[in-house]
């Protein structure tokens, strides 16, 4: 199957950022920020595909990965005839935008990146504990679905998302999180996307990342080791989880503009 055309929403006027979602509720995560963007800047909202085809309950192709995912993200932005912008991901959204970001530098103004699972840089810091490769097969048991209830609960934990000793079923997100999970059939993608930190080394621009207060640790250890290896990098850390964006909005809206606004 041919790379895809990535589903946008542009709205405003203006700089262009462009917003990368993550891989369970997709662009809807998006919307409140670019509401406010939009007043300001040109703001697009992409779609992953594995979100759109889950919400169809269409099948993933073969070669399905987060590579494929970049080359969509890659093919979207050249035909919007995008030179230079802003780019935000989050979470398997980050992950393919920070892999976009290394490979691109000429069309990146600044890079925002909130808790990407870009597991190729705990690689470069040596193998993968045992924790992390049972969490890996325990992943990619969701591939190619469909998913049930019970693994998005265990998803939502091992993605920070939710304490351990609370159950996700009783919070209000649940009824999002749970329309979304074919969203996560995409497995161990991110386990097995490799890339090479001399890029990250080597990317020149500023790079804005993020913590969420008492999300997963490999998360935060990701954030760490890209926070050592990007020239140019400040690391924040704001409550709620895998989500800080969302739980933490009004202060993250203020770093995120004034970030983008300094440069």
């Amino acid at each position: 199957m041919e790379v895809p055309f990535l589903l946008t929403d542009p709205k405003g006027a203006g700089r262009t950022i462009v917003l990368v979602p993550g891989g369970l509720t997709g662009w809807r995560s998006w919307t409140a920020h670019q509401d406010i963007l939009a007043k300001n800047y040109r703001a697009i909202r992409t779609q992953l595909f594995v979100v759109e085809s889950g919400l169809h309950g269409e099948p993933l192709p073969p070669e399905y990965s987060l590579q494929w995912e970049c080359d969509a993200l890659s093919k979207t932005i050249d035909g919007l005839g995008l030179e230079q912008f802003d780019l935000a991901g989050w979470s398997f959204g980050a992950a393919v935008s920070l892999s976009y970001a290394i490979h691109h530098p000429g069309r990146i103004r600044t890079l925002t990146l909130i808790e990407p699972p870009a597991i190729w840089t705990l690689r470069s810091r040596g193998p993968l504990s045992p924790e992390m490769e049972q969490d890996r097969k325990l992943i990619a048991k969701l591939a190619p679905g469909p998913v049930t209830d019970d693994e998005l609960v265990w998803f939502t934990h091992f993605a920070g998302f939710v304490p351990p000793d609370i159950d996700p079923r009783s919070l209000p997100a649940w009824l999002s999180w749970s329309e979304h999970k074919q969203s996560l059939r995409n497995g161990d993608a991110a386990f097995a996307h490799e890339d090479d930190i001399t890029f990250v080394r080597n990317f020149p621009h500023p790079v804005l990342l993020y913590k969420g207060t008492g999300s997963s640790g490999f998360l935060h250890k990701i954030v760490d080791i890209l926070a050592k290896e990007f020239p140019n990098a400040v690391s924040k850390e704001l409550p709620g989880g895998h989500a800080p964006h969302l739980a933490s909005m009004p202060k993250f809206m203020e770093e995120f503009t004034g970030s983008i606004d300094s440069h």
